[in-house]
């Protein structure tokens, strides 16, 4: 993978190490603003997962899923996928004060 494109991407992350898991995340605005930045790149999203940030991290039961469809090229499903991400990313409620972290599962390794 290019530099650049991990470069966009770790941009603004929270490592959720911490917690213990091995992945990074971003808060809804961030996530939203990660996909814009990779728009164009050779790159797609295969889901991600939701989590609540309080004292403790705890997993929320909300998540999606972005599969390659049978005669799809890369592009196709990395374009798909980013406008998929996206749309959830837009749609997912978010209350004022909450701390939502929003984990994205690249088909490169970020971290």
């Amino acid at each position: 993978m290019q530099c650049k494109i991990k470069e966009k991407i770790k941009k603004k992350s929270l490592s959720l190490e911490r917690y213990g898991i091995n992945s990074l995340a971003w808060n809804k605005e961030d996530a939203k603003n990660i996909i814009r930045s990779i728009e164009k790149d050779k790159i797609g999203i295969l889901g991600g997962d939701v989590y609540k940030l309080t004292f403790n991290l705890e997993a929320l039961s909300d998540n999606w899923v972005c599969e390659s469809k049978e005669l799809e090229s890369e592009e196709e499903f990395y374009a798909r996928s980013k406008h998929e991400t996206f749309q959830y990313l837009s749609d997912y409620p978010v209350e004022t004060g909450e701390n939502i972290l929003f984990a994205i599962i690249f088909t490169e390794r970020i971290t």
